[in-house]
Parts: C-alpha cells; sequence; structure tokens
C-alpha cells in the first residue's frame, strides 16, 4: 500500500466508466432486492456484490500512476473474480430449479472458500512468483500505463477453476432450454448467449491477449450480463408465465400428471404417470379410458364434470388418489373455449390408510366403551341389588325415596312406607337350617314383587326384613294392599328343600307427611309400629300413630 500512498492518482475515461458502471451496479443490486421475490434472488444480489467487488478494483487499478500500485489492486480484485463465477453457478442452479430457499451464512463462507484461497496466493505472489511472473511490467515507459501480466502457474489453476463454473453455469443454461419449449426455450437460449459473453471475453484475454482500455474487458462483460439478467427477468417478466419450470414438471413432482385433450387423447404425462401405468415407447394421442392401469377407473371417476377446477376421488387396486382436474381454456368471443384437462393425482394411499386404520380404531374403541358402560351398569345394579332375593339393597333407597318425595310434593300426593319382618324367622333357621331360610327370603321377595304396582318398589334392608314403598296412596289404601299381602302369603306353603314351610309377616306402616319428613324419620315411626304389630301377636298390619315409640327390647 505505500507504493500507492506516495503516487498520484488519475481520473481517465476508462476509470469513470468503472466508477459508472459501479453505481449503476450498486442500484441494480438495490432495486433488486426490492422486487417481488423470484427464484434466486438472494443469490443474485450476492452476485451482483462480487461484480462491484471487481470492478471497484479494476478502477483503482486504471487510477493508479504507480506499477506496483497498479499490481495491488489486480491481486486485490480476485475475491470479487473468482466470487462471481461461483454465485454466477448457484443463482442460475435456483432460477432453473425454481428455489427461492435463501442461501445460509454456511453455505456463503464454503462458496467464498475458493475465491479467499486464490486471493491469498495472489497477495503471497512477491515470495513465489507463480501467480504473476517476472515477466509481468508496464506495457510502456509512459506514467500509467497498463500492465502486462505474465501469467504463471497458479494465475493458470485460477482460470481452470473459473472456467469448471462458467462450464457448469452454461451447461445449465442449456439443459433449461433443452426442457423448455416455444418462447421459453428461446429466452433461455438468450440466457445463453448472455452466459457466453463473459466467457468469451475472458478467453480473449487470457489466450489472446485482448484488453479493453489496456484492461481485462472480462468485469466489464460481467456487468453487461447481470444487467441482461435482470432486464430478461424482472423486465420483461417472461417467466411470470412459468411459475414452475416445465423440466421441474417433468423430472420433480413425485405424483402422476396427464394432459388431455378435448377429444379424451393424452398428449403430455410426466414420468411418474408413465412408471405408474406401465408405458415406455409411444404413448401419445392414447385414449384415457385405454391408458393403463388408472384409465378407465380415472374416466369412470371424472364422469361428465365439466366443472374449471373439480376435485374426485380414485380407487386403483390397493392405490387411493386424490384426483385435481384443471380445464385448459382460451378466451374465444363470446366466451371461453376448452381445449382440453390438466389432470393430476395425488397419492394418498397412505392417508386413506390412515383414515380406514382411524375408523377401525374408534369403532373398536366404541365397542370397548360400550362393553364398559355395560359393565359399569351392570356393577350399579350388582351395587344397588341384594345378591340373595335380586330386590334394591339400601344403597338405592335414599335416591328412590328422594325422588318419590320430591314427585309427591309436586303433585300433592301421598306417599306410604311399610317395613315388613317375618315372623319367627330365626326359629325357622334353627329348625330347618339356612339353606331352607334363603330360599323363604327369596320366596318372600318373588311373593312381593309379583303383586306389587309398577310403581311401587320393594327393598330388603337386612336380614328377614323388607320395606315397601307405595306411591300415591293415602293410609287407607296403604294399609288394603299390605294386609292383602299378608293374607296371601299366610295363605300359602312356601317350597323349600325342606319340604313346604308356612310363613307370616308382620308390617308396620308409616304416611309422608304425618309421620315424618325425612326418610330416617319415616323409618322410625314404621318400625314403631312394626313392633306394635309383633307385640299384639304377629301376622298383622299397624298403622304408625303420632307419638309411637319404640322401646329398647324387642320381642
Amino acid at each position: 500500500m505505500s507504493a500507492c500512498s506516495i503516487n498520484q492518482w488519475q481520473l481517465t475515461p476508462p476509470v469513470v466508466l468503472c466508477i459508472c458502471l459501479s453505481v449503476g451496479v450498486i442500484l441494480l443490486a438495490r432495486w433488486v432486492s426490492r422486487q417481488q421475490a423470484f427464484p434466486g434472488r438472494n443469490s443474485f444480489v450476492l452476485l451482483q456484490l462480487t461484480v462491484l467487488w471487481w470492478m471497484g478494483a479494476a478502477a483503482l487499478e486504471m487510477a493508479a500512476l504507480a506499477p506496483d500500485c497498479k499490481v495491488l489492486w489486480a491481486q486485490m480484485a480476485w475475491p470479487g473474480i473468482a466470487g462471481v463465477p461461483s454465485f454466477w453457478a448457484v443463482f442460475l442452479w435456483q432460477y432453473v430449479n425454481s428455489s427461492q430457499r435463501p442461501l445460509r451464512a454456511g453455505s456463503i463462507a464454503l462458496l467464498l472458500l475458493g475465491p479467499v484461497l486464490i486471493w491469498l496466493l495472489a497477495l503471497s505472489n512477491p515470495w513465489h512468483q507463480l501467480f504473476y511472473g517476472p515477466g509481468t511490467q508496464p506495457l510502456s515507459a509512459e506514467q500509467g500505463a497498463p500492465i502486462h501480466y505474465d501469467h504463471g502457474v497458479l494465475f493458470m489453476a485460477a482460470a481452470a477453476y473459473m472456467y469448471v463454473l462458467m462450464l457448469y453455469c452454461l451447461w445449465l443454461v442449456l439443459r433449461a432450454a433443452w426442457f423448455s419449449e416455444g418462447v421459453h426455450r428461446r429466452h433461455y437460449l438468450a440466457f445463453v448467449l448472455v452466459t457466453c459473453v463473459p466467457w468469451v471475453a475472458n478467453i480473449s484475454y487470457v489466450v489472446f491477449g485482448v484488453t479493453l482500455f489496456g484492461f481485462d474487458p472480462t468485469p466489464f462483460c460481467f456487468a453487461f450480463t447481470v444487467v441482461a439478467f435482470a432486464w430478461l427477468i424482472l423486465g420483461v417478466r417472461l417467466f411470470d408465465l412459468l411459475p414452475v419450470a416445465r423440466h421441474l414438471l417433468v423430472e420433480v413432482l413425485p405424483d402422476p400428471v396427464l394432459v388431455v385433450d378435448g377429444q379424451g387423447r393424452v398428449v403430455e404425462a410426466n414420468p411418474v404417470a408413465l412408471q405408474l401405468a406401465g408405458l415406455r415407447g409411444s404413448w401419445r394421442g392414447l385414449s384415457l379410458q385405454h391408458w393403463p392401469v388408472f384409465g378407465d377407473p380415472l374416466c369412470k371417476a371424472m364422469g361428465t364434470s365439466t366443472d374449471s377446477l373439480a376435485q374426485l376421488e380414485l380407487a386403483c387396486g390397493t392405490a387411493f388418489f386424490e384426483v385435481r382436474l384443471r380445464n385448459i381454456e382460451r378466451p374465444v368471443k363470446g366466451g371461453m373455449q376448452r381445449l382440453g384437462q390438466m389432470i393430476y393425482l395425488r397419492d394418498v394411499t397412505a392417508r386413506h390408510q390412515s383414515e380406514v386404520n382411524l375408523a377401525a380404531a374408534l369403532a373398536l374403541s366404541e365397542e370397548r366403551l360400550s362393553t364398559i358402560s355395560e359393565l359399569h351398569e351392570q356393577l350399579r345394579e350388582q351395587a344397588l341389588h341384594d345378591p340373595l332375593t335380586g330386590l334394591y339393597n339400601r344403597r338405592y333407597l335414599a335416591e328412590f325415596f328422594e325422588r318419590e318425595q320430591s314427585r309427591a310434593l309436586r303433585d300433592r300426593l301421598p306417599l306410604a312406607l311399610a317395613l315388613i319382618d317375618l315372623d319367627h324367622f330365626k326359629q325357622l333357621n334353627d329348625s330347618y337350617g339356612h339353606l331352607a331360610g334363603d330360599e323363604v327370603l327369596r320366596a318372600v321377595a318373588q311373593h312381593l314383587e309379583m303383586n306389587l304396582r309398577s310403581t311401587d318398589a320393594v327393598f330388603r334392608i337386612g336380614g328377614e326384613e323388607f320395606l315397601l314403598i307405595l306411591p300415591g296412596v293415602d293410609a287407607a289404601e296403604a294399609t288394603q294392599r299390605v294386609e292383602s299381602l299378608r293374607e296371601q302369603l299366610a295363605s300359602v306353603r312356601l317350597p323349600t328343600r325342606a319340604g313346604a314351610l308356612q310363613v307370616t309377616l308382620s308390617a308396620g306402616l308409616a304416611l309422608w307427611p304425618e309421620h315424618g319428613h325425612a326418610l330416617d324419620e319415616l323409618l322410625q315411626a314404621a318400625d314403631a309400629a312394626l313392633y306394635q304389630a309383633k307385640h299384639a301377636g304377629r301376622n298383622r298390619v299397624q298403622t304408625a300413630s303420632c307419638d309411637t315409640s319404640r322401646p329398647a327390647a324387642e320381642l
């Protein structure tokens, strides 16, 4: 840098041109960064920045008067020289493959690895003389004369590195042109032409020594190329007409796609559709109905649909597809003319199988839930019923009484309770055994259930004690009903393993609300009345009185 600091600089027309081009590149990069996203936009901006570096170093080299200063700025230009084809290759790959993923910091650092290495080799040239040889000197003795560079072996290696990248760029656009048609192919060929401009300029400079203002013409051509590409992409807006490059549809799309003309003939198909149908040879013009594997079921699924945009489902063997139809139309006088249809088949076999599995799982869950509900109901019934007689037990008594009491209160109806005890049951157990006693209890329970109304309820509340709840009956009717139960039971013999046995009962009646409001109060009143019935000789029915009380000991 000392050589540059002690010499003068001159502003020549070539330097002004470089400055103007640099400003233009800056404005172009700013403008591109603000445009609606297009594939490779970020790498295109980075490409412009490397061109700017190269143009800036070229301007300083041409403005410097001292030969050593010119050589220094030629060495400083190498990050831009080697960076341009690197980012150029990335941009073209992203563009022709319709990739809008921005470059990550790690990817940018990897792309800069080669340019930085070449830059270090150029800066270290004074120690090894392998980048610019001893023949590097001014073309004349005139102050500020251009430098003739003696290209060494490292320079040639760096040039080969860049030529490989440039060949890759050329292959990308040629491949894109090959897979395109019509106006798109012509414009991709324009991409090829524009890409070749800096290539030709660099080969002319390196091999034949062609210069512009005594300087390498490559950066000027790259500036032109960048402007031309920006105009083709954002000025002409050509590729807005083709959101996805056709070769992506042909090569990359993972689902079958067909294009059918107005007569139902297949005129276009991507490789996935051909593979699914097992076709390789001549297939264009084949009727969709005769298309192998899925043509006939597809026609049946399509039916006579004329919707511009329709969605169907197709079952093809064990595979399932979601079919989308899009009419291909063109405007004509008086409306739209239908030219054909594009058919897109999305493989949803996995999703369909998941739905089937889910439906089966839901059905199994519902079945299990039903079984659990039934078991729960059975357990509830078992918990509320006496296991010996099948009658309700004390657990259900409070719930049933509360419901009947609310109904009696609402409808202003009476409610009666009858507490029943079998006479001399302990003696029966002692004489004939507990198994015979259990058979008697079951027979009495059946006798009570068969002779009650559907609105009545009978409970076994312990041992040989039963409780009747009789909704809607007053004292007289309750007495009559319980007396009838008593008389009928006394008139028959109950079959047991010990023979036919005669059993009688005693009962105590309590009425709501005369003898109490709460269940415990009514039970206490009925129990006291039952005691009076037993004390009076058993086998009778006794109605509770308001002052009825039961002594501490029973007979």
